[in-house]
């Protein structure tokens, strides 16, 4: 599934999860995470326990006194629990969020009964516990599976229908019973969507640590050049029968350990960073660079003929040579020997690389500050 799409959907089931996931305070990762969701459940808890109280109030606010007193102090343990989510106290806010919940629905479910329907929403319950409680909080998880399917069977089974403390009108019952399997299966959808979204975001975010490890793995640090593995995976592709010609070079810079002896590592990196970024600006697209090590560099010329690679090196070695790179209020003229090579296409990249590495020594060994050419010898690899 391709990330960019997943993160790019507007439907409202993304919206909605969205806002669900939203962090809150300074939490960040599976802790964040968590105590946003138990933010939000708390808010909709308060929200539906404010809706039901005033209900209950407009509809016999004597005989339902009782029940309308302890909704108002599950709403003032609610508004508690949201204070401790916003400080960021991750498991006091999930309890809260397990706990007054599941007090309020037996009680609610023993004063009306259970055709009210108010113990469905411990169905959620389970799977809450997986988006509200972190994995190093998973023994608390399944403490609360259990709490929670207790009571809903002690609801479900032990309790009566019409209730212990307050008769109801079989009609209003079953109209609060369709109410809260509503909001039940809104509870639930949205604990589903909102478990698929992270499910897509943890796989999205996995995919980018891995093509970040891969760019880390095989980029160069200091020059941002290639490192050896992708230019020998290159070079072994080119090699192999049948495949377009190509030619291969290696690059040395002269003098480097006497600038690192007299001016530091520091200018050395300077130096060595400068002429990375020149180096990839000095090929065409079809061209690649790589740092080979050390002061050393590797280039791989796809589709040219000796005589256009052996231009191309010339023109890099002279420009190089040419411009001078500053370094803490002074400058350095750096020159380069190049040994070049024409590929072949032995199955293997090795004969090429010892050809290109011979070549420098020859650049080195005439003076430096040039380019040496070495083509293959018939049988001389055999």
């Amino acid at each position: 599934m391709d990330t960019t799409d997943a993160r790019s959907r507007g439907t409202f089931a993304d919206m909605v999860v969205r806002v669900l996931d939203r962090r809150v305070g300074a939490l960040s990762g599976d802790a964040g995470r968590a105590i946003a969701t138990t933010h939000t459940f708390l808010l909709f808890a308060l929200i539906v326990s404010l809706s039901y109280t005033a209900f209950y109030m407009t509809y016999d606010i004597i005989g339902l006194g009782a029940l309308i007193i302890l909704h108002l102090v599950w709403v003032a343990l609610y508004v508690g629990g949201l204070v401790l989510a916003r400080l960021g106290r991750v498991l006091a806010a999930a309890l809260i969020a397990f706990g007054i919940p599941t007090l309020q629905l037996v009680t609610s479910t023993a004063f009306l009964g259970w055709e009210a329907g108010t113990h469905l929403f411990l169905l959620t319950g389970g799977q809450l516990v997986y988006i509200m409680l972190t994995e190093r909080q998973r023994v608390w998880r399944w403490v609360w599976v259990v709490i929670t399917l207790a009571a809903f069977l002690v609801c479900q089974f032990l309790l009566p229908a019409t209730g212990l403390f307050y008769a109801m009108p079989t009609v209003l019952l079953h109209t609060l019973f369709s109410i809260n399997a509503v909001l039940t299966a809104f509870i639930l959808f949205m604990g589903a969507a909102l478990a698929h979204y992270r499910v897509e975001q943890a796989r999205a975010m996995a995919a980018d640590a891995a093509e970040r490890a891969e760019l880390l793995a095989n980029t160069d640090e200091l020059t941002g050049l290639a490192t050896r593995r992708p230019v020998l995976d290159s070079l072994e592709r080119l090699s192999r029968a049948n495949g377009a010609d190509f030619c291969l070079a290696l690059a040395d810079l002269d003098h480097f350990k006497v600038l690192n002896d007299e001016f530091g590592h520091g200018c050395g990196d300077r130096v060595l960073e400068e002429i990375g970024a020149r180096l990839r600006t000095g090929l065409r697209l079809t061209d690649s660079v790589g740092r080979w090590g050390g002061e050393e560099f590797i280039f791989v010329l796809a589709e040219a003929s000796l005589e256009a690679a052996t231009g191309t090196m010339e023109r890099i070695r002279q420009g190089i040579a040419d411009t001078p790179v500053p370094c803490d209020g002074h400058t350095h003229r750096v020159t380069v020997s190049i040994g070049l090579t024409p590929g072949d296409h032995s199955g293997s990249a090795r004969y090429a690389v010892r050809r290109a590495d011979d070549a420098l020594y020859d650049a080195k060994r005439k003076g430096r500050d040039q380019v040496a050419v070495r083509e293959p010898s018939a049988g001389a690899e055999a």
